[in-house]
């Protein structure tokens, strides 16, 4: 793996695509490969381009993120803008109402809590206030909650 790895980053290519590319590694060797692919990516003249499931991967590297489930883009952001824009929510059961789960794009519940992804943070907080918690959305959140979600993401 590491021979392939090395072989791909060699010939100072302006366009990498990698699939996994670190998928397998140990938590070292990850990290390190992380740190070289954002080095090589610093001068602005090349673009790399990789799919992954380990969300900490591209929460460390990525300037943007294309979220595609079964064949079709959810969004397409910044990791600023996918950071600002959508947020969980975790709250009492007995605030749920039809308006409020309209700005969900899903909701886990219990018989007493819930917690919920949505893209109109600033609207949830406007209507709830401290009633809720609403915290920074990780990508693994985001996946999580994609599964099943009944709303469009943008």
């Amino acid at each position: 793996m590491k021979t392939s790895l090395a072989l791909a980053l060699s010939h100072d290519a302006e366009f990498i695509m990698m699939d996994e590319p670190t998928a397998g590694l140990d938590p070292v060797f990850r990290r390190e490969l992380l740190d070289i692919l954002k080095d090589l990516m610093t001068d602005g003249t090349r673009t790399l381009f990789f799919s992954t499931h380990i969300t900490s991967d591209l929460e460390r590297i990525a300037d943007n993120i294309v979220f595609i489930q079964q064949g079709k883009i959810l969004f397409s952001d910044s990791i600023e803008d996918v950071q600002k824009h959508y947020a969980l929510v975790k709250g009492n059961t007995n605030l749920l109402n039809q308006e409020l789960e309209s700005s969900f794009i899903n909701m886990e519940r219990s018989s007493t809590e819930f917690q919920a992804l949505t893209n109109e943070s600033e609207e949830v907080r406007k209507s709830l206030g401290d009633q809720v918690v609403i915290e920074e959305v990780t990508l693994e959140d985001i996946m999580f909650y994609a599964k099943g979600a009944s709303k469009q993401y943008v």
